[in-house]
Formats: C-alpha cells, sequence, structure tokens
C-alpha cells in the first residue's frame, strides 16, 4: 500500500467493503492508464486490497516513481508495471479484460507550458486505448474525462448535470484541455457504435486526496501544501468562484460504481454535493488548521494562463448517486483528513 497511514488504509478498506459485484473483475485482466497519479494510486491499492485473482497492468511512463508507489505490489504475481507511452500505438502481447484510461495532463501549469502533450494525451491516447479495446476483445472501457467538459456556466446559479453544455473560447491556449475531453468522449461514442465497443465515461470534479503528487499545481493542492508545511495559503486570485470538489478516494469508490455498475455510453459526474465552498472558504479553512493566514498575490502570466475561466463549476451528481453511490466525506472532513495523513508521510510539521 502507497502509504501506511491508517486514515488511508481505512479509506481503502471502506472501499473493499463496498455492496459492488467484485466478482466481475475476479481472475480477469485490467490495463489500467495513469496508474502512479493520485486516482490510479488509490485505484490500484483498492483493487490489490480485495485480492479477487484480477492481475492488473499498471501503465506509465516512469519506472522509478512506480517502484516507489507500489513497493508492496511491485513482485506480485497480479501486479505488473509497463512503460507506456499512450501518444504511441499500444503494442503489447496481453489481453485487457477491462482498460481504465487515467492518463492525462490535468495541472494547470501543464495546460500553459504543454499544451500540444495535453491535448495529443487526451485524444491520440484515447484513440490508442480504444483500439487497443478492440483488439483485446475488452468487456468494459473506462475513460476519465473531466467536469471540464461543461466549459464556463451560461449563468451564475446553473448547476452542472451530465447534459449541460457551457461556452468555451477554443481560440485559446487553456481551451485544449477541455475541448480534447470533448473530442474524446466523442471518439468513445464513435467506438460504440463503430465497433460494438461497451464504453462508460466518467466525468471527476476537481479531485484531492493524500495520494496527489507533490508537484500538483492545482490550487486545492497548492492549499493543503501551504497548510502542511505551515505556510500563509497563497490565493492568486480573491477566491470568489465555487466549484465542486470530490476526496479521492469518494472519486476512486464512483469510479469502480460506474465500472461495475454503469451503463454503456452513459457519462457520470463524480463530485460531492454537501459542501458547495468557494477558493477563499477553502483556503481560509485550511489556513485555520495551520494556524496561519491567507495571502493574496497576483498569478504569473503563465500560471493565469492554466486557470479557467468559470465563475462557479459545480456538478450534480444525482445520476451516480442512482447507481447507489454516497461520498463519505465533504470538503472539510476530506481535506482535514489529507493533512493528517500527509503531515504523517512527510514529517514536516
Amino acid at each position: 500500500m502507497y502509504i501506511k497511514h491508517k486514515i488511508y488504509e481505512e479509506d481503502i478498506n471502506s472501499i473493499v467493503n463496498e455492496n459492488l459485484s467484485w466478482e466481475k473483475l475476479a481472475g480477469k485482466t485490467l490495463l489500467l492508464t495513469g496508474a502512479t497519479g493520485l486516482i490510479g494510486t488509490l485505484l490500484v491499492d483498492v483493487l490489490m486490497k480485495k485480492n479477487i485473482g484480477l492481475k492488473i497492468y499498471a501503465a506509465g511512463r516512469n519506472e522509478k516513481i512506480a517502484q516507489e508507489r507500489f513497493a508492496d505490489y511491485f513482485n506480485d504475481k497480479n501486479f505488473e508495471f509497463i512503460r507506456l507511452n499512450v501518444n504511441e500505438p499500444i503494442d503489447k502481447d496481453f489481453r485487457a479484460d477491462f482498460i481504465i484510461h487515467a492518463a492525462s495532463n490535468s495541472h494547470n501549469f501543464l495546460f500553459a507550458t504543454d499544451p500540444v502533450n495535453t491535448i495529443t494525451a487526451n485524444i491520440l491516447g484515447v484513440n490508442n486505448l480504444l483500439k487497443f479495446a478492440v483488439k483485446s476483445k475488452a468487456e468494459r472501457v473506462m475513460y476519465l474525462s473531466s467536469g471540464e467538459v461543461y466549459g464556463k456556466n451560461l449563468n451564475d446559479e446553473d448547476i452542472f448535470d451530465e447534459s449541460y453544455c457551457g461556452y468555451i473560447d477554443c481560440n485559446t491556449i487553456r481551451a485544449g484541455y477541455p475541448e480534447s475531453k470533448r473530442a474524446s468522449e466523442a471518439l468513445c461514442q464513435a467506438y460504440i457504435n463503430q465497433y460494438g465497443l461497451d464504453v462508460v465515461i466518467v466525468r471527476p470534479c476537481r479531485i484531492y486526496g493524500a495520494s496527489m503528487r507533490l508537484d500538483d499545481s492545482k490550487a486545492m493542492s497548492e492549499f493543503i501544501k501551504n497548510g502542511i508545511r505551515g505556510e500563509d495559503i497563497i490565493l492568486k486570485s480573491q477566491g470568489l468562484p465555487k466549484f465542486s470538489f470530490c476526496y479521492g478516494a469518494d472519486c476512486v469508490s464512483g469510479i469502480l460504481y460506474c465500472l461495475l455498475k454503469g451503463k454503456c455510453g452513459e457519462a457520470y459526474n463524480i463530485s460531492d454535493s454537501s459542501k458547495i465552498l468557494s477558493l477563499r472558504e477553502i483556503a481560509e479553512y485550511i489556513s485555520s488548521l495551520a494556524g496561519r493566514k491567507v495571502v493574496i498575490e497576483l498569478p504569473s502570466e503563465i500560471q493565469a494562463k492554466g486557470f479557467s475561466k468559470s465563475l462557479n463549476a459545480i456538478l450534480d451528481n444525482k445520476k451516480l448517486r442512482g447507481l447507489g453511490w454516497t461520498p463519505k466525506d465533504d470538503t472539510y472532513s476530506g481535506v482535514k483528513k489529507t493533512i493528517e495523513i500527509l503531515k504523517d508521510k512527510l514529517q514536516v510539521l
């Protein structure tokens, strides 16, 4: 298990004990891209803990990071790390019964500094995975899209359900991420209709948790790192927009509900709807835990290019709840858990 901490292990056990059709995965093979990311790491820990004879092919580009994250499993017969660049055709000699595509640039900084790879990892990467799925005669493919596909809300009070479609100015650097996610979803629908592939789509909101990378540049991650280090919380704006967030363990639980219970061709929002807070309110909460204050700093030109232009982005989760899923943590409890786990792991406070 990546993190040896009581809270983290309790989260993993909570997901393992969910009333799901785990038998669908028993004795099967799963290709997971983005395996060393926040979500991928949690997924591997859950599925290895479940111990149902599922063989996991954990795909990534950096074996050193994989060895760190999956030290407990690296020599396990049901785990295998494979070096994979999703932008290139997949020429592997194994069959994948299930595929979860979670590899993507998802940091604001990368949207501005690596826009080409941001787009190609989504569009080319999805196409390569779907081609491999057809070749493998995969039972199901799951594509991790994003709540960013909804674009800018047309009215301040709008809530994004799965049919919402807001405005995106495609003639900007920042548009590369949401537009390529939209195109990738369309590609999934094309493979469903042309090749009879079974594909389900999830649209996570802003996800955070203890398995995040320490170079994660998303606002929530930066706030948490500031809090852990006992620093003032840095806001790069007035922090007025309200966004949906979701604790990593709840996100992974939602993904598994969709993988095992979702309907082919459908998209499902993953979000916590119980605590809708502004960025400033979140920053103030974390600063109160750290005994520090909130400081507003103007972003650099590059940072500003990567920021979302949405005034509010609140995702409705009724459709996912209809599958029986319920989030266990709101933003307050999830953030507090994350700080407690990382504080212990990093020993910086």
